[in-house]
């Protein structure tokens, strides 16, 4: 951090020390916009992450091995047509009873999470995930009447050709879905304000993955789950909780435009290229990658 970046510095200082903010995350999203984002209160989420080692150039927390964190209990077996299905380029999608898949245009919800909080497979077996977690999340999409989950940690098959077809229509995956649900411990545990939302949503883990220019570009419907007085509450990311545009200038109009950098979609390299900017490097998957150069990603020039 230079000297011309000195003005940051009090902005800086009071994202990673009072709202105990990770500085490379603080650093990587907002940069140079920290001022114009950064609300005048916002309370921390409760028994989050700790960055005490973190500096403006170095996450120590998303450096973890969080392939094997112990996966998260809200407290099935698939069938094993998971591989064939993948195979065959069809959608995998499971039912809502995790008995069969079903096929667009049958409404589903599409989960967009962040591992680390033991929403992937964990040390369970491959098709498997706590029966609490499952329900919590199939409670969710009965709510908004979806009859399937693509949820990566079950859509996913582990054999490599199978793996592959599947992890190549991860866009379409969200694209056809209902509603695609953000799943971020960070953004539960963040009362939901919606003068602060915003702000919440690109300090959070989720939003400095590498999918998430993926995921929330291809999704037609978003939904945040927050902290609410009596639990979880469900917004609308675009009716809810981004800034409207007669709305005026201020910290939530600021990092609603961030967010909405991805929401209108990616239509060239360029484009995302310069998305990829706002994320750190080190939490973009190699994988994603691979997509950029078989221009899975450049959806709008097909």
């Amino acid at each position: 951090m230079d000297s011309s970046s000195s003005n940051l510095l009090p902005y800086f200082a009071r994202a990673t020390e009072e709202f105990k903010l990770c500085p490379n995350r603080v650093w990587a999203v907002a940069g140079g916009k920290l001022p114009d984002v950064m609300p005048d209160n916002f309370e921390p989420p409760r028994g989050r992450e700790k960055h005490q080692q973190c500096t403006f150039d170095f996450c120590e927390y998303s450096q973890r091995d969080f392939t094997a964190v112990k996966q998260r209990h809200e407290c099935m077996n698939g069938d094993y047509t998971l591989n064939e299905t993948a195979k065959s380029g069809k959608s995998t999608v499971w039912a809502l009873d995790g008995k069969s898949m079903i096929q667009p245009p049958g409404p589903y919800m599409a989960i967009s999470h962040v591992w680390s909080d033991g929403t992937g497979i964990g040390a369970w077996p491959d098709g498997e995930v706590n029966e609490c977690l499952y329900t919590f999340f199939r409670t969710i999409a009965e709510r908004f009447e979806c009859e399937g989950i693509w949820w990566d940690t079950l859509c996913i098959p582990k054999g490599r050709e199978a793996r592959q077809k599947a992890i190549g229509n991860i866009p379409s995956s969200y694209q056809d879905a209902r509603i695609t649900l953000v799943h971020d411990l960070f953004l539960r545990n963040c009362e939901w304000n919606e003068e602060t939302a915003c702000f919440a949503i690109i300090m959070s883990p989720w939003f400095s993955r590498g999918w998430t220019a993926v995921e929330l570009a291809q999704s037609r419907k978003v939904k945040v789950i927050f902290r609410g007085p009596s639990g979880p509450i469900i917004k609308d990311l675009d009716e809810q909780i981004l800034a409207k545009d007669d709305e005026s200038n201020g910290p939530r109009k600021a990092a609603s435009q961030i967010i909405q950098n991805l929401r209108k979609g990616i239509t060239n390299l360029d484009h995302l290229l310069a998305v990829l900017g706002s994320l750190p490097v080190e939490v973009i998957p190699p994988t994603f990658y691979a997509l950029i150069e078989t221009g899975i990603l450049l959806v709008s020039g097909k």
